[in-house]
């Protein structure tokens, strides 16, 4: 009887945290920005950050400028079958649950089709949503030649920087604190 409920328990703490956290959906956008968020004006020579839209793995369409009106966004370009991008995956999922407030995250993959990101999202717990760009024309916007590559866009859309090959939890942590929220997170 004790192994049944164990079982049981197990596999509805693996079905809610998969449920929870609707990645790759519309679902995984914040909500409104707290009212107490503050953000960093962006440096005066910082360029403006590459327009785009996205089509998510759930078929909705989200306007990149319309995301970073609201709240900084760190753009997340990665592709399936990469390895150092899953290996970073770990490191941004804590980022993403302590920020996911006053920053937007969304993931952009190239050429993986869509059943092999769902099939990443679900492995990698990624909690923000995630759309293609077959045409890689978003990618190049980004000046992306190979995945992973982390872009961090400031409230109002100034891009702060760009880190090809990724960055560590802690250094992203602190380019977030230091160059677009105001009230840095733990």
């Amino acid at each position: 009887m004790l192994a049944l409920v164990t079982a049981v328990a197990g596999a509805m703490a693996v079905a809610c945290s998969s449920a929870g956290a609707q990645g790759g959906t519309i679902e995984a956008l914040p909500g409104p920005v707290p009212e107490d968020a503050e953000f960093r004006e962006a440096p005066d020579d910082a360029p403006s950050a590459p327009e785009f839209e996205l089509e998510l793995l759930d078929g909705e369409m989200v306007k990149m400028s319309e995301l970073w009106e609201e709240r900084p966004v760190v753009l997340v370009f990665f592709e399936a079958w990469c390895e150092p991008c899953g290996e970073l995956q770990p490191g941004l999922n804590d980022v993403v649950d302590d920020y996911r407030d006053v920053v937007t995250f969304i993931g952009v993959a190239g050429y993986s089709e869509p059943d092999e990101l769902r099939e990443y999202v679900d492995e990698h717990d990624v909690g923000y949503p995630v759309g293609t760009d077959p045409d890689g024309s978003r990618w190049l916007k980004y000046g992306v030649s190979e995945p992973p590559l982390l872009a961090l866009v400031s409230q109002g859309g100034a891009l702060l920087r760009g880190w090809p090959g990724g960055i560590t939890e802690s250094d992203l942590r602190a380019y977030i604190d230091e160059y677009a929220v105001a009230h840095p997170h733990p």
